[in-house]
């Protein structure tokens, strides 16, 4: 039980401070992501998306983290959120030919949670 709880707390100080520095700061992602918002309303989208949903899935993994009741929905959540990232991620670069650092870092980040939630959740001895 103590690695999945180290494991979210990881997810959670991965996921988390990077919502908070992409909702207060959306212009970084030009530099690491090529993202530029050319309006108000994309640069509110940029916040939403990379800012809050962001901040959503680490503050879901920091639940999980602190109150162990949680585990089992916090996997799941993990896991659907963080597959549909990393499934759309790898058929857009597949498509678009990306093979950028910032698309195979995030590839394999997404990739390994996807791993490590799928053998948490095994590893659990209630019915998922």
């Amino acid at each position: 039980m103590m690695w999945l709880r180290i494991f979210l707390f990881v997810l959670a100080v991965v996921w988390t401070p990077y919502g908070f520095f992409c909702l207060f700061f959306p212009e970084a992602l030009s530099n690491f992501a090529g993202l530029q918002a050319t309006s108000v309303t994309a640069t509110t989208e940029l916040r939403a998306m990379y800012g809050g949903l962001q901040i959503s899935i680490g503050l879901s993994a920091l639940l999980g983290f602190f109150r162990v009741v949680y585990i089992d929905k916090v996997l799941f959540t993990q896991l659907v959120v963080v597959a549909g990232l990393a499934v759309s991620r790898l058929i857009a670069a597949l498509i678009a030919g990306d093979g950028s650092g910032y698309t195979i870092g995030a590839l394999v980040f997404e990739w390994s949670t996807v791993v490590f939630c799928v053998l948490a959740m095994r590893s659990q001895t209630s019915n998922l």
